[in-house]
């Protein structure tokens, strides 16, 4: 994938988005694949791991990615504002169910695999565990910062993904018993997107052929825990039924 620098992305118009370089950024990749599916057309701005990324802080107000940006309008930063804005720029396919009890419903659950000490938050905690605590590296060091990293919290995150993977398979089991694939209604929602994708990255990761990613990595979102065997088969069928359906592999970045 080609990049802007944060210098060219930040003077450029049209729609941009700033993703860490090099890297399946899960978060990034979520935004990516809503991108895909909606046809919207993107220009990449590079955020580098483990970096001060001084430039982007100064243009969005964090340092972290994915950022977006569309030509003057307010710099977007949080995965809900994100994809309300390519519902806006793109309505079709629909991602945001029109229905209020269902778009609850999927907020819902978005926000336990994307939000604070969500699935992605924990699996980034269970990741640093796993390669050797902050002390292992700089970058595992300035991860553990960021999220907040104590052996309290490693504990209390595989509490968290056990529970959602366990509910995760109990509502796919209820959509197929009513003959849906999706989690939610009977069409592909942004939560089909976020799960099949973090899920994708962050624990049993696609083969290096359709997910390339560094060793260490990988390494540190393949070490299983027993809170992971809460996800019953249904959960990678629908991850590959997202995937073959919807999106494009190998991922690219």
């Amino acid at each position: 994938m080609q990049y802007l620098s944060l210098e060219e992305g930040r003077s450029a118009d049209g729609l941009r988005l700033v993703l860490v370089a090099g890297v399946p950024g899960a978060w990034g990749e979520c935004v990516k694949a809503i991108y895909h599916v909606k046809s919207l057309e993107y220009k990449p701005v590079a955020q580098l791991m483990g970096q001060e990324n001084a430039e982007l802080l100064a243009w969005s107000g964090q340092n972290s990615a994915p950022v977006a940006a569309f030509n003057d309008e307010r710099i977007r930063i949080s995965w809900e504002a994100m994809l309300w804005q390519a519902e806006q720029l793109q309505p079709e396919p629909r991602l945001i169910p029109e229905d209020a009890s269902q778009r609850v419903a999927m907020f819902g659950l978005l926000r336990e695999f994307a939000g604070e000490c969500g699935f992605a938050w924990d699996r980034r905690l269970q990741s640093i565990a796993a390669s050797g605590g902050p002390e292992a590296s700089p970058v595992l060091a300035l991860l553990a910062a960021k999220y907040g990293y104590s052996e309290a919290e490693v504990e209390a995150s595989y509490v968290r993904v056990g529970q959602l993977l366990e509910l995760c398979s109990d509502l796919l089991e209820q959509q197929q018993a009513r003959g849906s694939r999706y989690f939610i209604g009977d069409s592909l929602t942004a939560l089909d997107l976020y799960a099949a994708v973090m899920l994708a990255i962050m624990i049993n990761p696609l083969p290096e052929a359709e997910l390339p990613m560094p060793g260490s990595m990988r390494a540190g979102f393949s070490q299983h825990h027993p809170s992971h065997d809460k996800a019953r088969d249904i959960v990678w069928e629908h991850r590959r039924y997202i995937f073959d359906t919807w999106l494009k592999l190998p991922l690219e970045f």
